[in-house]
């Protein structure tokens, strides 16, 4: 996006015009996810623990936008952070990616098997179908297999991260 795309939009005719509103309306889609994201965490806070929304709102606003600028800065000669010969951003992309997404996903199969419930998953699932039969054993089935393969994939991580030769790949 940002090596491409500025040298396409001045061979194109109204370039500066289009170029000028397809970056601010990036911005804006960037700021509204961040706000999305933003509003999950304050949310809890607000709901589970008390908190004003004020107070939640500037707390983790805050610690996202050091975190992101931490990010950003690293991606250029201001670099101050450096892991394992990584920098800031790629660190952070390094454990959402290899450990954050599976943990994230094997515990959500964990947590509708053993807490939520079968029973409840199908009845969320089957909202605004028509007349659809779910087998629940067919649904204990892939989550279980779905749990069992994620928790694999994080455990190949873990060990190509220590030994550097992944059980698989």
């Amino acid at each position: 996006i940002f090596v491409v795309l500025p040298t396409i939009f001045p061979k194109i005719a109204g370039g500066a015009i289009w170029g000028t509103l397809f970056f601010f309306l990036l911005f804006m889609a960037a700021l509204t996810s961040a706000i999305s994201i933003l509003e999950v965490i304050t949310a809890y806070f607000i709901d589970e623990k008390g908190w004003a929304r004020k107070k939640a709102t500037i707390i983790f606003g805050s610690v996202i936008t050091i975190v992101g600028a931490f990010c950003s800065l690293s991606m250029g000669s201001f670099n101050i952070t450096s892991f394992l010969d990584m920098s800031f951003f790629d660190v952070m992309d390094y454990l959402s990616s290899k450990y954050m997404l599976p943990i994230g996903g094997m515990l959500t199969a964990v947590f509708v098997l053993y807490r939520w419930g079968i029973s409840n998953f199908i009845a969320e699932m089957v909202v605004g179908m028509d007349n659809q039969n779910v087998n629940p054993v067919f649904v204990r089935i892939l989550f279980a297999v779905s749990a069992t393969v994620v928790g694999f994939i994080l455990l190949n991580e873990i060990i190509a991260s220590i030994t550097g030769t992944p059980i698989i790949g």
